[in-house]
């Protein structure tokens, strides 16, 4: 029993080196089908960069425009410069506050605000009691001095006419001619008196200067101002400006006398107006000048209204090109790199925008403009800082 036990593990192992050597056998054919099939697809590779290598020395046989023309790009010009856009309020040529100066309580205004005046029309009166007092006293005191003058005068003639026949002395003519200056020089101080309560008086009435509308009213019927506050702020129609608050640059750019695009929003209207005044920033506050420009017509309607003033960003030729076309040098100078002429254009940039940069150039920009890094753009590079 124990031997036929040690015949079968035999014959059992047996089967099991064959088997496993059948496999062995199988695999090892399975490597050197995979090792040929991984050959054949060596050698087409290697037929394929063959053909490839061939194609790229076609290719670099090529012109070298072919190149250039996939690695550049031409500067697109801008047709309709942009713009700045400036806001401001239209008011008038002469805008001030007006005061009266003297003390007293407003007796009425007049106006409304906005409201249209002419010249000499009054706008508010200041009840004062005293002044009027005072132009009455001195009325009368005029008129009293013109009645002593009159007697003086009477008694000058008749004085002169009893010495003429020698029936009074000379002295009695001579204190009648005295008397007669006196009373003269009385009444020319009692006029003047009374012409300075009359201009007083006035001082109770404001008056509008010249034709123009009420912008604001700081004080109204029934409130006691002092001298020289202010009651009301004028507007003169007969001429119109806008105050324009603008940055250092733009400001320079716009000599006075320079005509400007100026725009009404609001009721669709453009115009041309002047620039005559620049005012400095001042001190501690942001570097703003605030440029006046004046308008050829004037209007009521347009008191008060926004108005836009354009300046154009540029007044050179303007172009556009891609980010990857600009460069800057070691001084933080922008320029562009010819692909034609391997060369550099100095250019200035305007503004930098989504699609591109807006540059000028002081020369046209008509060849084609690299794009491409200078690391892998086959220009010789120290040629080109030689030149």
């Amino acid at each position: 029993m124990a031997v036929i036990l040690k015949t079968l593990r035999w014959l059992i192992n047996q089967v099991k080196h064959k088997f496993w050597l059948g496999m062995l056998m199988f695999f090892n054919k399975k490597v050197q089908i995979k090792h040929l099939c991984i050959s054949a697809i060596g050698l087409g590779l290697i037929g394929c960069d063959a053909s490839s290598a061939n194609t790229e020395q076609v290719v670099i046989s090529q012109p070298s425009s072919v190149i250039v023309f996939d690695h550049s790009e031409i500067a697109t010009p801008i047709k309709t410069m942009p713009e700045h856009h400036f806001f401001g309020r239209v008011q008038g040529g002469e805008s001030y506050n007006m005061a009266l100066f003297v003390d007293g309580r407003i007796e009425r205004v007049l106006v409304k605000e906005g409201q249209i005046v002419n010249s000499g029309d009054v706008l508010a009166t200041l009840y004062s009691p005293n002044l009027a007092q005072r132009v009455t006293s001195r009325e009368s005191s005029y008129e009293s001095a013109k009645a002593v003058l009159y007697q003086a005068k009477i008694q000058q003639q008749r004085s002169s006419e009893l010495v003429r026949k020698k029936l009074q002395p000379n002295a009695v003519l001579d204190d009648a001619q005295r008397a007669l200056k006196v009373a003269t020089q009385q009444v020319n101080n009692a006029l003047a008196q009374l012409e300075e309560a009359k201009n007083q008086q006035k001082e109770t009435q404001l008056l509008a200067p010249q034709a123009g509308v009420i912008g604001k009213l700081y004080s109204r019927s029934g409130d006691y101002i002092s001298a020289g506050e202010n009651i009301v702020r004028f507007e003169s129609s007969e001429t119109q400006k806008v105050v324009f608050s603008l940055p250092e640059r733009i400001a320079i750019s716009l000599p006075k006398t320079k005509n400007v695009q100026v725009s009404f929003p609001s009721i669709n209207i453009t115009t041309q107006g002047i620039v005559t005044e620049k005012s400095l920033p001042n001190l501690g506050q942001p570097a703003l000048f605030e440029v006046t420009v004046t308008l050829p017509k004037s209007s009521y309607e347009y008191l008060g209204i926004t108005a836009q003033l354009h300046v154009p960003i540029s007044n050179d030729r303007l172009y556009k090109v891609s980010h990857s076309a600009l460069r800057y040098d070691q001084s933080n100078r922008a320029y562009l790199l010819s692909a034609a002429e391997n060369n550099t254009l100095p250019v200035s940039v305007i503004a930098v925008e989504k699609d591109g940069v807006l540059i000028t150039s002081s020369t046209p920009l008509l060849q084609p403009i690299s794009r491409v890094s200078e690391i892998i753009n086959p220009l010789n590079l120290a040629a080109l800082d030689k030149r």
